[in-house]
């Protein structure tokens, strides 16, 4: 009621003041939550770092243990995902606890999905980049250059 009975009494010099002193107050206190809440969401380091130098990687025979994973969901949120266990050795995956060969026919039939896949998707990149380049071009000649 101060900062009210000062602005009715026309003493808006020390209703300024009193009104930057507990706005940098809120300020800081938020400061201090937000800073909490950073220091919650950061991801802790890791002292022993193994021989390719990375700590986010732990080997574990023959399954690595990956402890965090920086992502995007469907949302397009940042999301970190933690704890993944993978295979350690190429064309080997987990199955339950248990480190299996991947088949070849799953090999085969996986990237034949995928190259059917990309079949559509190389071409409509294609298409996308060559609509850019004709926009740029339309644009750089209206602007008279070449």
């Amino acid at each position: 009621m101060r900062f009210v009975d000062l602005i009715l009494s026309n003493k808006l010099d020390e209703a300024k003041d009193i009104l930057r002193s507990r706005l940098s107050e809120i300020v800081s206190k938020r400061l201090q939550e937000a800073k909490r809440y950073v220091a919650e969401d950061m991801l802790e380091e890791v002292e022993e770092l193994d021989e390719a130098g990375n700590a986010n990687i732990i080997k574990m025979g023959r399954i690595n243990k990956i402890r965090r994973r920086v992502r995007r969901n469907a949302k397009g949120r940042i999301v970190v995902q933690k704890n993944v266990r993978k295979s350690g050795i190429k064309g080997y995956r987990i199955s339950g606890n248990t480190v299996k060969r991947i088949p070849a026919t799953v090999r085969l039939k996986k990237a034949r999905l995928l190259k059917r896949s990309w079949k559509t998707t190389r071409k409509a990149k294609l298409r996308r980049t060559l609509l850019k380049r004709k926009m740029s071009m339309r644009r750089r000649s209206s602007l008279g250059l070449k």
